[in-house]
């Protein structure tokens, strides 16, 4: 059963967390935009500092015997961003399923409305020694419903 948490049109003061960080020369192509893979990365940094906001290190989370994999990724370019740039990363989980958290990512360069890149993944909880499918954990639900306040 997928209970969906909201529906949103790509603002971002719709999302509850948000985490910066700056463009990389390392990042960019010989256009001087930040190449289309990294936008995954940055995805991957939100991701990560959604769970720490959510008071969970990947540590802790393995520890209480959860761990997530990347099923599926979709992302819209909207804009470039390029070296140097603050960008934004907006995150939220916007579907929690039977096995599976759907994350939705929006990237706006800092104190702009204008939307760079928009993601939706969807990540499935595993057993971390047997990476084996299994429900989403209640305190992870819990949590999750508390901290996107429905």
């Amino acid at each position: 059963m997928v209970r969906s948490l909201r529906s949103y049109n790509n603002v971002k003061s719709d999302f509850h967390f948000c985490h910066s960080l700056r463009v990389r020369f390392g990042e960019t192509d010989l256009q001087g935009i930040v190449f289309n893979a990294n936008y995954l990365l940055y995805c991957d940094v939100g991701w990560t500092e959604y769970f720490r906001a959510l008071g969970f290190t990947w540590q802790e989370m393995i520890a209480r015997g959860v761990d997530t994999v990347l099923a599926r990724s979709s992302i819209e370019f909207r804009a470039p961003s390029r070296f140097d740039d603050v960008l934004e990363v907006h995150t939220r989980i916007a579907e929690i399923g039977n096995t599976s958290l759907t994350f939705e990512f929006e990237i706006y360069r800092e104190n702009e409305d204008r939307l760079i890149s928009s993601t939706r993944s969807i990540y499935v909880c595993v057993d971390p020694t047997t990476l084996e499918k299994i429900r989403v954990p209640d305190f992870l639900r819990e949590r999750i419903a508390e901290f996107e306040a429905i």
